[in-house]
């Protein structure tokens, strides 16, 4: 009888031991799992806050360019401008990683168009007085204020979103 109680802890041991060594190898690979599935966060939360910075550099470039047209009559070009607006890559990271984002951003996208179309309208027209020059150079001011906010807010939110993904690491 007693080589059976030493061959019953024996198996025992071996399954309370197999138990506890599987329980914790989930545990780590859910732990490993987590963390790099925080670390791809994190990095497209970065990498969007910067595009976002960059966006906000664009579309102040563009009103600046107006402003310098309208005070100093310098020529406006805008296509270098525009080809360096990382509009696509944002709507991207919006869409896979920060959906909640998505009013903010469309509303960013539907003031950059309307930036865009005065821009098209300031480049077309042929007699540009002062006075044109002048009120062209406020319509832009007041469109990359409204661009600015926004971009602040998404920022914001951005990092907001950050800090709650590390508390809970």
């Amino acid at each position: 009888m007693k080589e059976w109680i030493g061959i019953i802890g024996t198996v025992s041991g071996v399954i309370l031991g197999g138990g506890i060594t599987w329980f914790l190898g989930n545990r780590q690979r859910e732990h490993d799992v987590n963390k790099e599935k925080r670390t791809l966060l994190l990095s497209k939360y970065e990498e969007l806050h910067t595009l976002l910075g960059e966006l906000q550099d664009c579309v102040s470039s563009l009103t600046t360019q107006i402003l310098s047209e309208a005070v100093t009559d310098s020529k406006f070009d805008s296509k270098e401008i525009k080809k360096r607006m990382p509009t696509e890559k944002i709507a991207m990271l919006i869409q896979f990683y920060v959906p909640e984002l998505e009013k903010d951003h469309e509303y960013i996208k539907t003031q950059t168009n309307f930036l865009y179309e005065h821009i098209g309208k300031h480049l077309l027209e042929l007699n540009k007085t002062k006075q044109f020059k002048i009120e062209s150079a406020v319509m832009a001011n007041e469109i990359t204020k409204a661009t600015s906010s926004t971009v602040a807010s998404m920022k914001l939110k951005l990092a907001e979103t950050a800090s709650i993904l590390l508390k809970n690491a």
